[in-house]
């Protein structure tokens, strides 16, 4: 290039100070906000869930199948490995929350019940998950370190046994199979 045509920009030629700023990167997408749009919109399933006082079954439970896009979202079922642990309520409440806040990264494309079941120890931790996809997006598995901690089963929606239990893990205020149920706690 001819020397007499360079337009000097002090700017462009001084280097960079050091703790000076580069211009942000563009954040990478997500690559469940790359997925098809899904006919359930998970804020208005939440607002169902959370707003529903009486007739739950009738009410939200009906409108989560309405809703429900087995195409775009997934359920699963999980279960604590180390339920014989569990002889301290107050420490077994605590794991469970700390799952929940290690979860709190999947808010935007998940939905979670967990369950606290037992009236004696060892009390049993369960719960279900509605997450976006048809697999634990890896990036909750890469960065919730207690994933490890349970059993994920896939629901299959067509199994009228598997249904009920979903049903009766979203309503969460009877015993659970046979067994009290001191506590629950929602992840919306």
């Amino acid at each position: 290039m001819d020397e007499s045509k360079k337009v000097a920009n002090p700017e462009l030629e001084k280097p960079k100070e050091e703790g000076e700023e580069e211009d942000p990167k563009p954040k990478p997408k997500n690559p469940l906000d790359l997925l098809p749009p899904s006919k359930i919109l998970l804020d208005e399933w939440k607002r169902l869930y959370s707003n529903t006082k009486t007739n739950f079954r009738e009410v939200a439970i009906k409108g989560f199948w309405d809703m429900y896009d087995p195409e775009g979202y997934s359920l699963w079922f999980c279960d604590y490995k180390y339920n014989d642990e569990n002889i301290v309520s107050f420490v077994t409440l605590n794991k469970v929350g700390g799952f929940l806040q290690q979860m709190d990264l999947a808010r935007k494309y998940a939905f979670g019940n967990m369950l606290v079941i037992g009236s004696q120890t060892p009390f049993k931790v369960k719960g279900l998950w509605l997450l976006r996809g048809q697999e634990i997006p890896q990036f909750v598995i890469d960065e919730c370190y207690d994933m490890e901690l349970y059993e994920w089963t896939k629901v299959d929606i067509y199994d009228k046994t598997q249904k009920e239990r979903v049903n009766r893990i979203i309503e969460d205020y009877e015993a659970f199979e046979g067994e009290p149920l001191p506590d629950a706690t929602c992840f919306n």
